[in-house]
């Protein structure tokens, strides 16, 4: 009684990593160990090919690529009851080495570069991985699969909790672009002149507040706005407080006369 106690405790305990990371699909490159209770003869520690097959011992070759730990347990444990070699065997799988499922995360990271992943994983995750955005990053997240890209915002799909949405969701083979933060400049009469994030929706009277705002030598009415054109160079515009601001103007605060 106390040994089938202890085998039943021993495969609970072994198929708890296997119940963690269940979602994760095995594929090619991936490193499995396999070990079957009360048969080391069969425990094997093996490389998926290209092909995501592998061969195991008494059964030979079988396509692991696709499935899930405990798919894979059951299909092992099935073959080897079918052939008779052990009968209601227990197997275990874990895996040692992920290799299948790799993404390349690059741009404004603090540690740009390819990353295995262990499990379903979203962008967030991917950025994270690469050591969250650097200062320089901006809020956007460029996701390209193949010949497609898709732009999402951070601060979006933290506030929206869009963990669940197959569009942030990352697969093998994508690349996560984090681009430069969008800036603006604002100089001249301001008590902190210099270089500023773009904020979604700011205006102009928010930009000047970002510098300080405006000092006591500063004229409300001498605004100027350095703004490049899509055609090449640039405009000098005379905005009101309110007009929305764009990537790279330079705001440019006059001295008062008076």
């Amino acid at each position: 009684m106390m040994r089938r106690l202890l085998i039943a405790f021993c495969v609970l305990l072994c198929a708890l990593p296997a119940f963690a990371a269940a979602e994760y699909r095995l594929g090619a490159g991936d490193v499995v160990k396999i070990t079957v209770y009360d048969h080391d003869d069969l425990n094997t520690e093996l490389q998926l090919t290209q092909s995501g097959e592998l061969a195991f011992p008494l059964i030979g070759r079988i396509k692991l690529a696709g499935l899930t730990f405990s798919e894979t347990e059951r299909l092992i444990a099935t073959k080897l009851d079918e052939g008779g070699f052990v009968k209601k065997a227990f197997v275990n799988v874990l895996i040692t080495q992920y290799r299948s499922q790799r993404v390349t995360v690059i741009g404004e990271v603090n540690k740009p570069g390819r990353y295995d992943l262990d499990g379903v994983a979203n962008i967030v995750d991917a950025v994270a991985l690469a050591g969250g955005v650097a200062p320089t990053g901006g809020d956007r997240v460029v996701l390209t699969r193949g010949e497609t890209r898709n732009e999402i915002l951070l601060s979006q799909f933290l506030s929206q909790s869009k963990e669940g949405d197959p569009a942030t969701q990352i697969r093998n083979g994508d690349v996560i672009f984090v681009p430069r933060m969008q800036q603006i400049y604002v100089y001249g009469e301001v008590n902190r002149p210099g270089a500023f994030r773009l904020e979604p929706g700011m205006t102009v009277v928010q930009a000047i507040a970002a510098a300080g705002g405006f000092n006591q030598r500063a004229t409300k009415r001498g605004l100027e706005i350095e703004r490049r054109k899509p055609e090449g160079g640039t405009a000098v515009i005379a905005p009101r407080l309110s007009d929305p601001v764009q990537d790279n103007d330079v705001i440019n605060v006059q001295e008062s006369l008076f």
